[in-house]
């Protein structure tokens, strides 16, 4: 695959805008967020249960699964017949929305494996790079969204998921720095990778915005 120019933080707002002023498609950006909360919170299931399941976790899952929750419900707010499940018509490029998370879960994945050889290391710190990963790129999309919501007056806000989202990351944060010596250079490497794979992803968000 070519070089990808990395998209420009400034140019979310703009999308989001489009999509914000189309009941419907607003109704399909809410319900693809809804998705990528349920794929993280499912994942962490997936990948953490066990005897040493420890309260961060089920709290982190437990709030994943509500934040889906609460936009699939949000979507419901904007358009009340919306009643569908995660379908790709019922999503905004859902196809690319799995690949986008698939992806970056491989790359953490086969960052960590070259180095963390202990399956339990390996697998704890795989959910702790991949979910920090993924909410700091949420809290830039959500910061940019909640902006537009306030601006127009919708009933929808997020400060309260936002803030959720910072304590997730600041739990994990204070992991990560405790079991990888090389955490700082790790997580900024992974991070201009996912740069890359968001920025494929947004072009997809920003060619629907425009149909």
């Amino acid at each position: 695959m070519g070089s990808v120019t990395v998209l420009s933080n400034d140019s979310i707002p703009k999308v989001l805008s489009d999509i914000v002023a189309n009941e419907t498609n607003h109704a399909l950006w809410l319900n693809t967020l809804s998705l990528l909360e349920h794929l993280g919170s499912r994942k962490i299931l997936l990948t953490q249960s066990s005897e040493e399941t420890s309260e961060m976790i089920l709290k982190h899952a437990t709030e994943e699964a509500r934040h889906a929750l609460f936009f699939k419900k949000a979507a419901r707010t904007i358009k009340p017949s919306f009643q569908l499940g995660y379908q790709n018509s019922a999503l905004v490029r859902g196809t690319a929305a799995r690949i986008y998370f698939a992806k970056l879960d491989t790359l953490v994945r086969r960052s960590l494996r070259k180095v963390f050889t202990d399956e339990k290391q390996f697998t704890y710190l795989a959910y702790l790079y991949t979910t920090t990963v993924i909410e700091k790129r949420a809290m830039v999309v959500y910061a940019a969204y909640d902006d537009i919501l306030d601006r127009t007056g919708s009933p929808i806000r997020l400060t309260n998921l936002i803030l959720e989202e910072e304590g997730h990351l600041s739990d994990m944060s204070a992991e990560m720095f405790r079991l990888d010596p090389s955490a700082k250079e790790r997580l900024a490497a992974l991070e201009a990778e996912e740069a890359k794979i968001f920025t494929r992803f947004w072009l997809q968000i920003r060619e629907f915005s425009l149909n």
